[in-house]
């Protein structure tokens, strides 16, 4: 691998701005989107509210465990540091968008030493980055961690003295750090990078394996989830089996299962991810025979470079593919082994050192930044924002301790917006496919708490609502409507009769 050069140690300036001119701009104007956006955001307000910073909760509550705290954590420190509201929500995909991209130029410096900027402006300037970083969610996070420990494994791969102990133990924090962010999937490189130095480069297995990096990576891993299942014993059963298994052998998650689930969900993001990068890539390489020919070459020729990004690109995929729990965002972390790909064709294009591709890379990135601003402005049944204020022309919000969504998905992003409690009970016979450590209370025991609580039901869904409310001694009565998510949304008052007993 090539050495650095002390004249390329630093990112340019120009390249930090560009960064953060991408990651911000816009970054606070749309609302909460439902329903990821809403339960990360619910999280981490609860989360920053209540003190806890072990156990994160949708409705302040019940514990919600479906991934681990870190991107919660990150959360909760922005929303103290920007108060709750938009850019509190997206500061850490910003931050991480712009990490990322400086650890990918890191990267350059060592699989495209010629133009060590180009992979970070490929990456940071490609589709599926820019609009992941506008996203409250866990893959951008994920991204930026698994992107630096890989940084640290190439620096300490290069080298050859003491300094590469360290990077080790840099690595196996950064491995540890992506755990903490969501688990298994996080590590999945790290199964790539172990294959490739088993195969390619065998010497490297000891120091890689040190006793000291190991430990590190498992105190630090497994600290949390130490601490929540001591707690409660019964949590690991619910991780191994229910995040772990059925994400993986099963279609218990309900994500895009099918056999043809990798050709309809991930396929498209490839396709247009790396866009405009990857058909410029295919033209400076002379098209896709000659680009065949070329990896065909270097897999001869075994160029441990181009093998290890090989190994980290198609390992993961593979594992991705196989499971039966799929989503957009989930290869993400993807897309920087495809820019350090992409960049080593396009730099050697004469074109790259013209005028022409700086006006490319310009012209893109105006046009992903009015992208984000397209969709900011954009009118969506699934804002939150949008939402809040259809309630807060219904009731009046100050009256009321509690929304209760009723055999419906909670709209959580509303925690943002008003200081309320916001839950999700459920009536129905047909149970929704939640974790059972996402709690959900019977309709009775809602209104035997004799909380101020309004109701929002689908209107289709209202007379079933009402019959169950009766039976539990209560007076159901209808106080507005609002539309959102695609439906007619009933909202409703219950008095319970001051002779009933309390629950």
């Amino acid at each position: 691998m090539t050495p650095v050069s002390r004249q390329v140690g630093r990112p340019p300036v120009w390249l930090v701005a560009l960064l953060v001119f991408v990651a911000f701009a816009f970054q606070g104007t749309r609302g909460i989107w439902e329903p990821d956006e809403g339960r990360y955001s619910s999280a981490g307000v609860n989360m920053h509210e209540s003190g806890d910073w072990l156990v994160p909760t949708l409705d302040r509550e019940h514990p919600h465990l479906t991934k681990p705290p870190m991107t919660y954590w990150a959360l909760a420190t922005s929303f103290a540091l920007l108060g709750h509201n938009e850019w509190g929500a997206r500061l850490p995909a910003a931050l991480a968008y712009i990490g990322t991209g400086l650890f990918v130029f890191g990267l350059g410096r060592r699989f495209c030493p010629s133009k060590p900027w180009l992979p970070a402006t490929v990456w940071g300037l490609s589709f599926a980055p820019v609009i992941a970083a506008n996203v409250v969610s866990t893959d951008p996070v994920l991204t930026f961690f698994e992107t630096a420990a890989m940084y640290a494994f190439v620096e300490a791969w290069s080298r050859d003295d003491t300094d590469a102990r360290r990077w080790y133990l840099a690595m196996w924090l950064g491995w540890a750090l992506a755990f903490l962010t969501k688990g298994p999937p996080g590590l999945l490189p790290l199964l790539a990078m172990i294959a490739f130095v088993g195969l390619h480069d065998r010497g490297k297995l000891r120091a890689l394996f040190a006793p000291a990096g190991l430990l590190l990576f498992v105190v630090v891993a497994s600290s949390w989830f130490a601490l929540v299942i001591a707690q409660e014993p019964d949590r690991l059963g619910y991780f191994l089996g229910y995040e772990v298994y059925d994400r993986v052998f099963t279609k218990t998650h309900d994500r895009n299962s099918e056999w043809y689930g990798p050709l309809e969900i991930y396929l498209p993001v490839f396709l247009v991810g790396a866009l405009p990068w990857g058909a410029i890539a295919l033209r400076a390489a002379g098209g896709p025979r000659a680009t065949w020919r070329q990896w065909r070459a270097r897999l001869r020729d075994r160029d441990r470079d181009w093998l290890l990004l090989a190994w980290w690109l198609l390992l993961p995929l593979a594992v991705f593919c196989l499971a039966r729990s799929r989503l957009q965002l989930y290869i993400l972390p993807l897309f920087v082994p495809i820019a350090l790909m992409l960049s080593r064709p396009l730099a050697r294009w004469h074109e790259a050192n013209t005028g022409r591709f700086r006006n490319v890379a310009i012209g893109t990135a105006l046009v992903l930044v009015a992208l984000k601003g397209v969709l900011a402005y954009s009118p969506s049944d699934r804002d939150a924002r949008d939402f809040t204020a259809q309630l807060e022309r219904a009731i009046d919000v100050r009256t009321t301790d509690e929304i209760v969504f009723v055999d419906m998905r909670p709209f959580y992003g509303l925690n943002l917006y008003i200081d309320r409690t916001i839950e999700g009970i459920e009536i129905g016979q047909d149970r929704l496919p939640y974790s059972k450590f996402v709690a959900r209370d019977s309709l009775c025991d809602e209104v035997a708490e004799r909380e101020l609580a309004v109701y929002a039901v689908k209107a289709h869904r209202a007379d079933p609502f009402l019959v169950a409310a009766r039976r539990c001694g209560a007076q159901p009565a209808y106080i507005g409507q609002l539309h959102a998510d695609g439906n007619d949304i009933r909202l409703y008052t219950v008095d319970l009769p001051a002779s009933a007993p309390a629950r």
